[in-house]
């Protein structure tokens, strides 16, 4: 018996190009997540920075972070 299996290679392809653009958009919403934490990070810090300069200045201590 000669067994013929035929794949219908448009139809992988199709698949294959869905799914790296499932994963092309899963990788740039991940970096922009991270992009927004970074800022978010830094703008907390730099308030808690402001505020503990704020506090240093008045009772003339310098905290390094």
């Amino acid at each position: 018996m000669n067994f013929s299996f035929r794949f219908n290679s448009a139809k992988q392809k199709d698949n294959f190009d869905n799914s790296a653009k499932v994963i092309s958009e899963a990788v740039e919403s991940y970096k922009k997540a991270m992009q927004e934490s970074v800022t978010q990070y830094n703008d907390h810090r730099k308030k808690a920075e402001e505020r503990i300069d704020h506090g240093a200045r008045l009772t003339k201590h310098r905290i390094n972070l």
